[in-house]
């Protein structure tokens, strides 16, 4: 069974794609999801959104893991930015002290 789940959800705009997330985002799978990520990139979706509302375990490493790829997507002239969050992403981010450089979209939000 995995400890990470990835479901795609397609966008209007053929350049968007949300990614829903559920389980655990931590150093043992967060590779799963770098690797979506770059996949996605590569495929032509520029703007990633993650919905993180499933997550049950976060780690500081999975977050800091996001920020590269959120850096990376950017020097792709593309983005990644967060929607939706569990309490304890919440609480995650807080405590790494990534609440301002992990945004969450202010379109969604």
């Amino acid at each position: 069974m995995d400890r990470l789940v990835i479901k795609e959800t397609a966008s209007d705009a053929p350049s968007r794609l949300t990614l829903v997330l559920s389980g655990e985002l931590d150093v043992i799978n967060v590779g799963k999801l770098s690797d979506t990520i770059v996949l996605e990139l590569e495929a032509g979706k520029r703007h990633l959104l993650l919905d993180l509302t499933g997550v049950i375990r976060c780690d500081n490493g999975s977050l800091y893991t996001l920020l590269g790829m959120r850096h990376a997507a950017n020097h792709a002239h593309g983005s990644l930015a967060l929607i939706a969050a569990s309490a304890c992403v919440q609480q995650a981010l807080d405590r790494a002290g990534l609440r301002a450089l992990l945004p969450f979209d202010a379109a969604t939000t």
